[in-house]
């Protein structure tokens, strides 16, 4: 039987599918009895399964409870009639250590140990306004984490932000009367306190996100995958034009650089947070994309249809590469290949 551990992910995970809650140990049963290999189904899906308890590790439970059907499978959607690009390598590797920086305006940058930092209203109590009841001038910080790194901070306003690998946040030491304004690289997510008098701003290269109180994930990378992903709240997003979001709402840019709204399921957008790939039919060009930010790994595509087939993965981040590799071969939609600091996809 599978141990407690194992239960509680699998019903956590499939909670997420909409789907009745399945009979755990009818499955498990199934699981056991399976001499193991793939099967076709009529959709044009996948089903590898498992055919012992030693190869059922815990990374292939949490993959399992995020299928599309209530047994312990992985999926791969098959590309129909896309045509493949050009073949294309991500160089994702450098010889940057592994580490959180913290830019303070008018010091040198120092190294943070720990995985988050606060700086919120108890240790700035002392700098929030003179006897004019203006704000004192302020320094503004920057914390930026490297490739394989995440981060937590807490704004002086009581604002929690998580920091995505290779992202950085800049922010004032104490936000000014009338807003509070931040600025955005790479992605994060903001759980924004709040303040009905003061909005909060959220900068990117690629458009602003304004909110008095909410909960967002935001991804500035490039433009083509810039947007903002609304999990709780309301916010309004503007570049050359602007939309209002309301929950379970994501806007992102159209091939005219336009800005578009659509609804979307937000759990897989915000997993990141918590320890975790999450990747729903994502194209596998862009699940290696972020492997390889996260692992500081070089990726190969020697056939470049395969960026375009479409994946069900989970997976946690604290995971070696070795076996991230394994569990996406195990799948069967390509073959990979770990070799001196680079994945080659055939």
């Amino acid at each position: 039987m599978p141990t407690q551990e194992e239960v509680n992910l699998l019903r956590m995970a499939m909670g997420r599918t909409k789907r009745e809650e399945p009979d755990l140990d009818a499955e498990w049963k199934k699981i056991i009895a399976n001499d193991g290999g793939e099967t076709g189904r009529d959709d044009g899906t996948v089903e590898t399964h498992v055919s012992s308890r030693n190869r059922v590790v815990r990374t292939l439970w949490i993959v399992a409870a995020a299928a599309v059907a209530a047994v312990v499978m992985m999926v791969v959607y098959p590309n129909h009639g896309e045509k493949g690009r050009e073949t294309e390598t991500f160089m994702a590797a450098d010889d940057k250590p592994r580490q959180v920086t913290l830019e303070t305006e008018g010091e040198t940058a120092k190294v943070l140990k720990e995985r988050k930092a606060d700086f919120s209203c108890e240790r700035n109590a002392d700098a929030a306004e003179n006897g004019k009841g203006t704000l004192q001038a302020y320094k503004m910080l920057s914390i930026a984490t490297s490739r394989g790194m995440d981060f937590e901070v807490t704004l002086a306003d009581g604002t929690k932000v998580w920091l995505n690998a290779e992202s950085r946040l800049t922010f004032p030491e104490q936000f000014r009367s009338d807003r509070r304004e931040v600025t955005v690289e790479g992605e994060a997510f903001f759980e924004v306190a709040k303040e009905a008098t003061r909005p909060f701003l959220v900068h990117t290269k690629y458009f602003t996100t304004k909110v008095l109180g909410t909960s967002f994930n935001v991804m500035a990378r490039r433009q083509e995958t810039a947007s903002v992903v609304l999990v709780s709240g309301k916010v309004e997003v503007k570049a050359a034009s602007t939309l209002t979001m309301t929950q379970g709402e994501m806007v992102s840019f159209d091939n005219d650089c336009k800005l578009r709204k659509t609804s979307v399921d937000t759990y897989p957008y915000v997993q990141w947070k918590d320890g975790f790939f999450y990747f729903e039919k994502a194209p596998l060009g862009d699940i290696m994309r972020e492997l390889g930010r996260w692992y500081n790994i070089n990726i190969v595509f020697e056939n470049p249809r395969k960026m375009d087939v479409r994946m069900q993965f989970v997976a946690e981040k604290t995971q070696s590469i070795n076996e991230i590799v394994k569990s996406l071969n195990s799948l069967g939609g390509a073959k990979l290949t770990l070799g001196d600091n680079e994945i080659t996809i055939e």
